[in-house]
């Protein structure tokens, strides 16, 4: 289960549990309430009232008592008894009005009764004393009033007693109540910690089981222990659980990564021991005449390398041609030890070997058979090693090693290799010896035939002389091609070895990034703070740059490999060179730069090839320019290329490197006469910017894969310096070309060529929509014209940006326009070149060209049609009232055909 659900679950016990605490204090408290209103309304008021009466009636009676022992005292004292009486009697009125039950009632009747009785006996004592007849109003005191006066005060102490005692009731049921809701209380609290105390073991032990398990993850990894983070079980299904998970997958990725790594700088390091040790060999025994020294030169030197402690080689007698191998050297071997001196063929392991022309491996030796020895004593050796050495498939000796420990792998492909090397060796020594052997002869047979004739005998030197050529020669070409084998295979391991990890690491990498992308991805869509939601794309970003970086490897690594294939598909050339643009549109905004594309009429909408990998060119370049641009613009133009066959000298071929260089109408950089024929068209692309430039130090450093300019631009503006390695092998596999135009030194300009096939608006088949899009492009010019009757199709140009006009006048163009391009800086020769143009013609003029403004003002209001462009959306607003007139109309980015027909129309 998962920790969000735990918590949920364990909060809401807890808060249902504190619900039902606070319902049932909130009831017990209201019930105390009204208890205690209804004890202090019901009991406590009457106990209080009783008690008063109670007061009332001694007062009165005390009174009384004060006025019969003193009858001559004020008469004010009427009044107090007359007062003290009359509230008895409205007290019990009070008191009979709150009577709720008949026990109650009944005690309450007699003590009304009594108060009657009371006040009675008070008016007659009264009433005696005022008519002063003290006598009689004392015996009736003692006779009535004292049995009255109890009987009285005997009523009201029953009713007193009654109250006390629902009082006590009413105080007992209070604090039973109490104790109940203390008890229930106490009882709802402690299960309410215990529920508490279950969802913290329940929660808790979770959460720590799965951070201890990540942190004992983490260390790990900080260790360098990846191979013990595969081990780990991970048994939770809980997101540390997940988490954990994602971890390991990690880890057991990078630690394959690292065994990678490992495998091949061991296969590095072994492939240059085993290189060094050549070169050893070709060292110590180049120069050798003698068999015997080169065999024990070799068995000393290199035994030792390739772990021997015992070693001996065996040779044949190339000179005469035995059938025995002979002794020629040993390494180690004891003086009591009898080595065989030579075997025949067939004989013993040795000849067996010899004969067979296999290397043979002997385990398990028996003791008697030859032991290694030293300063501090002998054992057996504990593998055998029998190795022929071969020239040309010839067996020409045998070697012979024993090792205390077996015979590793790359010790025994160093002993083929050594093997071979010595084979040779000892070919080319016995060629000399041979070679030499001839010489004797022909010295002998000269000094013989020398008295005959001196003409042989020049001849003798003239072949003595030639012979010496030859041998030289036959050891230079030798040592020649000995080094060309070498250096061919080592260069084909490393290419194969580099293409392969390449390969191998960049599909392996992308595994985990792309699990790293989805769950970047799903935690952008879950409830982030801003900071964290910053990180996730800061993350997410670098994850894409990753991504390109691993696909810019795999792309060259396929083109390297000769596995890259391109499509053969019909498209549309300015949609394609548009979505290549459209990538990079919104940076040269914000940058503020141009980003503009003229294609030249002849150039077909439609053509067949590989869009992807065009726009992969396009974009790559295009992506470079905006980079390293900070001002100005870039500029994509394409025109027809001539056929690489029919280029007699690349110096006077009419390229786009000169239209974007020059100053005059587009139309003049290349037409369609250098095209291909037939439906093979070349097209050439230029892309121009700008920017900072290339160097022309640094040039040799461009098409180079892993390469850049300088180590700066990689830290300032990143990239791996694969991306024209790309270009340049796919506009190869394109049949085309790609250069750097060298003179250009305003930013950078490249150019390249594909071949491609042409396809026409009835070429598309039975596909009607794919037809009538080829035909849309063509049928622009014969629109316009229609709609434009009567106007004459001629315009007059001047800008302060040549790549801009360029661009206008071959949009202009494919509206039927022939246009003029004038090269004026200041507004002066800007007024004396417009005047000498037709009146009838458009005129478009830069809005930052010097005094075009005020000029388009003055010649609009002459009736003349002018077109201002924009270098920023913000300007085409810039002369409302003019344009309302009809006269100016300002035209902004994107300056694309349909801009323009509607600006014109306008």
């Amino acid at each position: 289960m998962k920790i969000k659900t735990k918590l949920v679950m364990g909060y809401g016990l807890l808060v249902a549990l504190l619900i039902v605490i606070t319902t049932i204090g909130y009831e017990r408290m209201a019930n105390m309430n009204d208890a205690l209103e209804k004890f202090y309304t019901m009991r406590y008021a009457k106990v209080k009232l009783t008690s008063t009466i109670h007061g009332d009636v001694n007062t009165a009676a005390r009174e009384i008592n004060n006025v019969l022992l003193d009858a001559d005292g004020p008469r004010s004292r009427f009044d107090v008894i007359d007062q003290s009486v009359d509230n008895v009697i409205r007290q019990l009125a009070e008191l009979q009005s709150r009577v709720q039950e008949p026990a109650e009632q009944q005690l309450v009747d007699t003590a009304v009764r009594e108060a009657e009785r009371f006040r009675t006996f008070k008016d007659n004592v009264l009433s005696m004393l005022m008519e002063g007849r003290m006598s009689a109003a004392l015996e009736y005191r003692r006779t009535v009033g004292n049995d009255t006066q109890k009987e009285f005060l005997g009523s009201l102490e029953s009713l007193s007693g009654y109250h006390q005692r629902a009082l006590d009731a009413e105080l007992a049921a209070s604090q039973a109540t109490y104790r109940q809701s203390v008890s229930a209380t106490a009882v709802l609290t402690v299960t309410g910690i215990l529920i508490a105390l279950c969802i913290m073991l329940w929660v808790i032990p979770s959460i720590t089981k799965g951070l201890s398990l990540l942190t004992g993850m983490a260390r790990k990894f900080g260790q360098h222990r990846l191979r013990s983070l595969q081990r780990i079980e991970v048994q939770s299904k809980d997101e540390l659980g997940q988490l954990a998970r994602v971890f390991q997958r990690i880890a057991m990725d990078l630690h394959a990564k690292n065994e990678l790594e490992a495998k091949y700088n061991m296969a590095k390091e072994e492939q240059a021991w085993v290189n060094t040790h050549m070169a050893r060999i070709t060292e110590l025994l180049e120069h050798a005449t003698d068999i015997g020294q080169v065999a024990q030169t070799f068995i000393t030197e290199f035994a030792p390398v390739l772990g021997a402690q015992y070693g001996a080689i065996y040779l044949y007698d190339e000179l005469r041609r035995t059938d025995s191998l002979t002794l020629h050297g040993v390494y180690a071997a004891s003086g009591d030890v009898v080595v065989e001196p030579s075997f025949r063929t067939g004989q013993g392991l040795i000849g067996q070997c010899a004969q067979d022309g296999k290397p043979m491996t002997v385990d398990g030796i028996p003791d008697h058979y030859v032991r290694i020895r030293s300063g501090l004593g002998e054992t057996v050796p504990a593998q055998l090693l029998i190795y022929p050495v071969r020239f040309r498939g010839d067996v020409i000796g045998v070697i012979e090693l024993a090792s205390l420990l077996p015979f590793t792998f790359i010790r025994r492909e160093l002993l083929k290799q050594l093997a071979e090397k010595l084979g040779t060796i000892l070919n080319t020594i016995h060629d000399r010896l041979h070679v030499e052997e001839l010489l004797r002869q022909s010295r002998a047979l000269t000094e013989e035939l020398q008295n005959q004739s001196k003409e042989l005998m020049r001849s003798n030197e003239m072949l003595e002389k030639h012979t010496r050529q030859l041998e030289r020669s036959e050891e230079l070409l030798q040592k020649q091609s000995l080094l060309l084998i070498e250096a061919k295979e080592t260069a084909e391991l490393a290419s194969r070895a580099k293409s392969d990890f390449l390969a191998v690491m960049s599909h392996e990498i992308r595994t985990p990034m792309n699990g790293v992308t989805g769950m970047t991805d799903l935690l952008l869509e879950s409830d982030l703070q801003p900071e964290q939601q910053e990180y996730a794309l800061i993350i997410r970003k670098s994850m894409d740059a990753l991504l390109k970086v691993m696909n810019d490897i795999l792309d060259f690594t396929k083109m390297e490999s000769g596995k890259m294939e391109l499509e053969e598909l019909p498209f549309q050339l300015d949609a394609c060179i548009a979505e290549a643009a459209d990538l990079f549109r919104a940076e040269a905004a914000k940058r503020n730069l141009e980003l503009l594309a003229d294609i030249d009429p002849a150039v077909p909408g439609w053509i067949v090839g590989d869009p992807s990998r065009l726009r992969q060119v396009l974009a790559n370049l295009i992506g470079n320019a905006v980079k390293f641009t900070e001002s100005g613009g870039i500029y994509v133009l394409v025109r027809l290329a001539e056929e690489p066959a029919d280029r007699a000298d690349s110096a006077e071929a009419t390229d786009v490197s000169e239209a974007a260089a020059s100053d005059g109408p587009a139309s003049d950089t290349m037409d369609a006469a250098g095209a291909a024929p037939s439906d093979t068209v070349y097209l050439e692309f230029a892309v121009k910017d700008t920017g900072i430039g290339i160097p022309q130090d640094k040039e040799s450093r461009l098409f180079q894969p892993f390469s850049q300019l300088d180590a700066s631009m990689s830290r300032r503006y990143g990239g791996t310096g694969l991306g024209l390695a790309i270009c340049k092998s796919l506009v190869q596999l394109m049949g085309g070309e790609i250069r750097s135009v060298t003179e250009e030194r305003d930013g950078a300009l490249f150019v390249f060529t594909i071949r491609a096939s042409r396809l026409d608006a009835g070429s598309a088949g039975g596909d009607l929509s794919l037809r009538e899009m080829a035909a849309s492009a063509d049928n622009a010019a014969e629109e316009f014209a229609a709609r434009t009757s009567g106007v004459p199709l001629t315009a007059v140009i001047a800008d302060t940006r040549p790549y801009r006009a360029l661009l206008n006048a071959g949009l202009l163009r494919r509206l039927g326009y022939s246009s003029t391009i004038l090269n004026a800086s200041d507004p002066a020769e800007l007024r004396e070149a417009v005047s000498a143009q037709d009146p009838a013609s458009l005129l478009v003029f830069g809005a930052k060209l010097p005094g075009a403004v005020p000029l388009a003002k003055e010649l609009a209001a002459a009736g003349r049609r002018i077109v201002l462009v924009a270098n920023r959306d913000g300007e085409a607003a810039l002369l409302p009232a003019e344009e309302a007139a009809g006269g100016l109309v300002a035209l902004a980015k994107p300056l694309t055909l349909n801009r323009w027909k509607e600006a014109l129309l306008r």
